[in-house]
């Protein structure tokens, strides 16, 4: 007898949706630990602020907007924490990874999944990440030429 809530809704959606925000916050976060802190802070928010999602855009859209404003918010605060590590040693270590996507330099990683693992346009790949679309255009382009470079084998088996 009970209507759904829109809640509920947005709840069996982003439990579909949770592969897709694992690799996103992989590409921003860079290690399993801090990935998955990501996701769950992130679909807690989602599920708080469900009221603000209107509808009217993709879910996953908001998703990955909103994932990529918690982890800056959280880099903010990890700076100011640790004025002197400025591109640590910490931060350098959690991104060294054989994962040849990974391994690119901040914000390629994720320009490379949103357009070409997630099939997301130039213009709602630059919406999700804050960014002009041209801007968008350009980092494609420099994430793709790291990547053809790198030399490693994009067809690795894994077991």
């Amino acid at each position: 007898m009970n209507q759904p809530s829109p809640s509920t809704d947005i709840r069996r959606d982003l439990v579909a949706l949770l592969p897709r925000l694992r690799r996103f916050a992989l590409t921003l976060a860079g290690s399993a630990a801090a990935t998955d802190d990501l996701v769950s802070e992130a679909a807690g928010r989602a599920i708080q602020k469900s009221h603000h999602w209107k509808g009217e855009d993709r879910l996953e859209n908001w998703l990955f907007s909103l994932m990529r404003s918690i982890w800056a918010d959280e880099e903010k605060k990890r700076r100011r924490m640790e004025p002197d590590a400025v591109g640590g040693n910490a931060s350098a270590e959690s991104r060294k990874s054989s994962n040849a996507i990974l391994s690119m330099p901040d914000g390629l990683a994720s320009t490379l999944l949103l357009a070409d693992v997630e099939g997301f346009t130039y213009a709602e790949a630059a919406a999700i990440l804050g960014i002009r679309t041209d801007q968008f255009a350009e980092r494609l382009c420099a994430a793709r030429l790291t990547l053809a470079s790198s030399g490693i084998a994009t067809s690795e088996r894994r077991a």
